[in-house]
């Protein structure tokens, strides 16, 4: 019984790259679309996005860091 198992594992295997390959395709359908002008906004928006997280994560570090440890 336990041979079933080592014959799905490829099975499977195949199923999700396929979903994998078939996902990118779709993917680069979209980006093709875009001029480069607003793909350049779409990045900078991103950039932004992740430079307001950045800040917001230092702050939450920093006052973990000065909370006292109650161990």
């Amino acid at each position: 019984m336990e041979w079933l198992l080592y014959l799905l594992c490829p099975l499977m295997m195949l199923f999700c790259m396929k979903g994998m390959f078939s996902s990118g395709k779709k993917d680069g359908h979209t980006k093709q679309s875009l001029t480069p002008s607003d793909e350049m906004k779409t990045l900078q928006i991103q950039i932004q996005n992740l430079q307001e997280q950045n800040s917001k994560l230092m702050e939450e570090m920093k006052s973990i860091k000065q909370t006292p440890s109650s161990m």
